[in-house]
């Protein structure tokens, strides 16, 4: 798509929607881009198809939502800008950081395993889900945003209302 702001939208690592099958356990049963989406030209592309499995990551932060509220099925990695967040709270969503310097050295070492112990304590100490997670990184990690819902239209739409927010 081309609507305005969508490219600024995406990380360097580049953007990566993922939807949970009801009930879903493993990453296998959540949906995603083969690729990720990135930004080529000023226009969000997909690099691939549609496909169960597709991003351990994005599956990782749908999952451990889904373990606080089933209905959490949804979410998308976005570019970490300040502005970005600023246009979240202006919309009255829920905000939420966590310090990837606080990880549990042990749980750090296993490849992907921060996704999963960052929601977790954001989700943990709020006592609910948030519209939006997020981390400012650490060396090697760019920081990034996470935009959480019920199913794609809801993220796709909040994405489209972030990208048009006032700041």
């Amino acid at each position: 798509t081309s609507e305005p702001g969508l490219a600024g939208m995406i990380p360097e690592v580049r953007g990566q929607l993922g939807y949970a099958l009801p009930g879903a356990q493993s990453f296998e049963e959540v949906l995603a881009v083969a690729g990720r989406i990135t930004d080529i030209g000023g226009r969000l592309v997909a690099a691939g198809p549609v496909r169960l499995g597709a991003s351990r990551h994005v599956a990782r932060i749908i999952l451990t939502a889904m373990g606080h509220d089933p209905t959490m099925r949804s979410a998308m990695a976005l570019r970490y800008d300040p502005a970005i967040l600023k246009r979240a709270r202006s919309l009255g969503w829920s905000v939420a950081e966590f310090s990837r310097s606080l990880e549990p050295a042990d749980l750090k070492a296993r490849e992907g395993s921060s996704l999963e112990w960052g929601t977790s304590e954001v989700i943990r100490t709020l006592g609910s889900v948030p519209r939006v997670i997020y981390d400012t990184g650490e060396v090697g990690k760019e920081p990034v945003i996470r935009l959480l819902g019920q199913n794609p239209c809801e993220v796709v739409e909040g994405v489209l209302a972030l990208a048009k927010a006032e700041d």
